[in-house]
């Protein structure tokens, strides 16, 4: 069936599955990430303004706090944005 020939009917209820399926698929990712992340890890988050380093100080569900290391900001980030510290060279 092609999309332009449904009903909004179908349209809606098609819309629904996609969504619940995204859902899913980011809970999954969520859930994975959040697996490797302690309390006290160092992480890299990458914002608009480049990439923060900061120390997790507490972990949610669906939701990290990481106050920057320069202290003057506390992110509450989804835990699939964290990454690694970016090694110094």
């Amino acid at each position: 069936m092609r999309i332009e020939d449904m009903s909004l009917d179908q349209s809606v209820e098609l819309n629904h599955c996609i969504c619940r399926r995204i859902d899913e698929l980011r809970d999954r990712e969520n859930l994975q990430a959040l697996s490797q992340l302690r309390v006290g890890l160092k992480v890299t988050i990458e914002g608009q303004k480049g990439a923060v380093l900061g120390i997790v100080t507490k972990i949610n569900r669906k939701s990290v706090f990481v106050p920057a290391e320069n202290g003057t900001t506390q992110y509450k980030v989804s835990p699939g944005v964290l990454r690694p510290p970016r090694e110094e060279k």
